[in-house]
């Protein structure tokens, strides 16, 4: 676009002859321009800096709320967890009375078996801010740095007492773990855990590692102070609610809701191996089928157990939601065993039990369908209309690959 510049009066008005008054004029109108060539360019500097700043400054207070929430997950896992133990140490009479998720729990409490992954601190911002001096230079609030350098201060302290401290440290050596499980028969049944589980919560060790929660509950709470701070910290960069929500959300993932006619069709579920696969198909006439295939291997013999489950129901969008209605007089549990090599006295003894148990995990993870046969899941559909994603409530989300088109499948 070509900008026209009126003349000023005062050069309108000027008495000079022409080449003089034409040189005036592409003087100013000269001057004019490169005014506001580098008047514009100063401008959008300053704004490209602000919006640097903004957006550092929400990477740091996302970081430190995110870091806060991982700290009341703690403190709910500590008071959940101790709570069942002290159940337990009080109730080691009557172990086989109780529930198998509470024996588990406790284990996982006082061992290195498993540590929530949610519980996991993430620290890759924190290198971030401490390693660019830009960082420092954009930020230039002293206040806003000063309070996040004092919470990674306070963080790093805390992780260094969760590894270092008496306190935190599991009551269950890893070698002793090991010889446990592999050295040993006293994880290998049921009884055999629910005998361990009475020794161990006899020991001293364990007690006072369960005794010592409120040491380590008091660590966590001193760090949850940092609340406020972080609050301050948004009215410092002038940074509202909204506005973190959503940074937190931003995608470039180019969706759109899956509508009936998409999901026509037959997906395989991404998440699957040579030995668990899943996959849907979904009919015009608004049935379904699953299948998943699974196949089991245990120490007593040679081959696997191949289980074909296969279930079916009723299906339908709802707004950007997937309602599937799981019918469970459908269900049906077919067991191959062809590939299985073993002794006569293998197969009549061990074979029993170890089916046994695969049906039992299985129907574990049939359970919650089978409480609730209605699964409601978001859909978003990629560009190709060849990749799915489900995602249902406080679950992460899971991923389908179209295998057949059956649009013309009645």
């Amino acid at each position: 676009m070509i900008a026209k510049f009126k003349m000023p009066k005062f050069g309108r008005d000027l008495t000079v002859k022409g080449g003089v008054k034409e040189l005036l004029m592409t003087f100013l109108g000269t001057t004019i321009s490169i005014v506001l060539t580098f008047g514009t360019a100063a401008w959008l500097e300053k704004k490209e800096a602000e919006n640097a700043r903004r957006l550092l400054a929400m990477t740091i207070i996302s970081d430190i709320d995110q870091s806060l929430e991982v700290v009341k997950n703690r403190l709910k896992y500590e008071d959940e967890c101790s709570g069942i133990s002290y159940y337990l140490m009080w109730n080691c009479h009557r172990l086989e009375e109780i529930g198998s998720d509470s024996i588990d729990a406790f284990l996982n409490y006082v061992t290195n078996f498993g540590f929530p992954k949610e519980l996991e601190m993430e620290t890759s911002n924190e290198h971030i801010f401490n390693s660019s001096q830009d960082s420092w230079r954009t930020l230039s609030d002293k206040r806003f740095l000063h309070n996040v350098q004092n919470f990674y201060n306070a963080r790093n302290f805390m992780e260094r007492q969760r590894k270092e401290s008496v306190f935190f440290q599991k009551p269950i050596s890893q070698e002793e773990e090991y010889r446990l499980v592999m050295e040993s028969d006293d994880m290998k049944s049921y009884e055999a855990i629910l005998a361990t589980c009475r020794r161990l919560l006899q020991t001293p060790r364990v007690q006072n590692y369960i005794g010592w929660r409120s040491q380590r509950m008091a660590m966590y709470n001193d760090l949850l102070q940092y609340i406020n701070v972080n609050e301050e910290n948004k009215f410092l960069m002038s940074i509202t609610e909204k506005e973190l929500e959503e940074f937190r959300n931003q995608s470039l993932m180019v969706v759109s809701r899956a509508k009936e006619t998409d999901l026509v069709g037959t997906w395989d579920a991404v998440l699957a191996s040579d030995n668990d696969h899943t996959e849907y198909t979904f009919r015009k006439d608004h049935t379904f089928n699953t299948l998943r295939i699974i196949k089991w291997s245990h120490y007593c013999f040679r081959g696997k157990i191949t289980t074909q489950v296969t279930l079916s129901g009723h299906w339908e969008i709802v707004g950007d939601t997937l309602v599937k209605t799981f019918d469970m007089q459908t269900l049906k549990i077919d067991n191959d065993e062809s590939s299985i090599t073993c002794s006569k006295e293998e197969r009549e003894k061990q074979l029993p039990e170890v089916r046994q148990r695969m049906m039992d995990n299985l129907m574990g993870s049939l359970k919650r369908i089978n409480t609730n046969n209605r699964v409601a899941q978001a859909t978003n559909l990629d560009r190709t209309g060849t990749r799915l994603e489900l995602t249902e409530a406080d679950n992460a989300p899971i991923h389908f690959q179209k295998k057949e088109n059956l649009n013309n499948n009645k």
